[in-house]
């Protein structure tokens, strides 16, 4: 089986001491080589985790990025700030970020920061909100799925829809001769976790709420 990816994203549901501990354990987890594992914590704390885990094979990433580099761009995050720190990839358009943002468009942020090739997780709820035409293979993208009726409700897409809707988008991807990795988000735990990863046209799952216990998170980069 070709590598899946496993993306763990905290939001804010852990304060720093719970952050800490957590990243400490999965600093002696044992991963295997058809894992990737990437761990995308508040970014309060993205300096701390990635001290922890520098000497792991878990990649730390940021959750949401606001402009490429802006002096001027208060309360933002900037690649070149991530960068600084030794975080080079971030998720981008996350449907809480959307949902906080109503004009938000990937365009906006793919425009500068693909220039500079920082790699990036573009979240997707519809295939009209991927821009295509702007991505390339130069570097490192990586696409997720996440209906937002299936994110932090315990209701997970059935594996006929999820096929669907990655077949279409591997579908565009292949007419643009892109080699680009599509993962499934949405209420992904350790009893369903097999079955998506063991999909043909799912090449890993970016987990929410149970990336955040140690135990569920273990259950699922070893589900497979």
């Amino acid at each position: 089986m070709k590598q899946k990816i496993v993306i763990g994203n905290w939001k804010n549901y852990l304060d720093v001491h719970e952050t800490l501990e957590l990243a400490t354990k999965i600093s002696n987890e044992e991963i295997q080589d058809n894992i990737k594992l990437m761990i995308s914590p508040c970014n309060l704390y993205l300096n701390k985790v990635n001290q922890i885990l520098k000497e792991t094979s878990v990649e730390v990433i940021g959750q949401n990025i606001t402009s490429y580099e802006s002096s001027s761009d208060t309360g933002g995050v900037t690649a070149i700030g991530l960068k600084n720190i030794g975080v080079n990839r971030s998720i981008i358009g996350h449907s809480e970020v959307r949902k906080r943002n109503k004009t938000f468009k990937s365009e906006d942020i793919l425009k500068q920061i693909i220039p500079a090739k920082f790699n990036f997780v573009l979240c997707f709820e519809t295939i009209e909100q991927i821009p295509f035409n702007i991505l390339n293979n130069d570097f490192e993208i990586i696409l997720a799925y996440e209906p937002v009726w299936a994110i932090g409700t315990g209701e997970t897409a059935s594996i006929e829809h999820i096929n669907e809707i990655h077949s279409l988008v591997k579908a565009e991807l292949l007419g643009l001769n892109l080699e680009i990795p599509v993962l499934y988000g949405g209420s992904v735990n350790p009893n369903n976790s097999n079955e998506i990863l063991t999909q043909e046209l799912v090449d890993g799952v970016l987990v929410g709420g149970a990336s955040t216990k140690y135990e569920d998170l273990h259950k699922i980069i070893n589900s497979i």
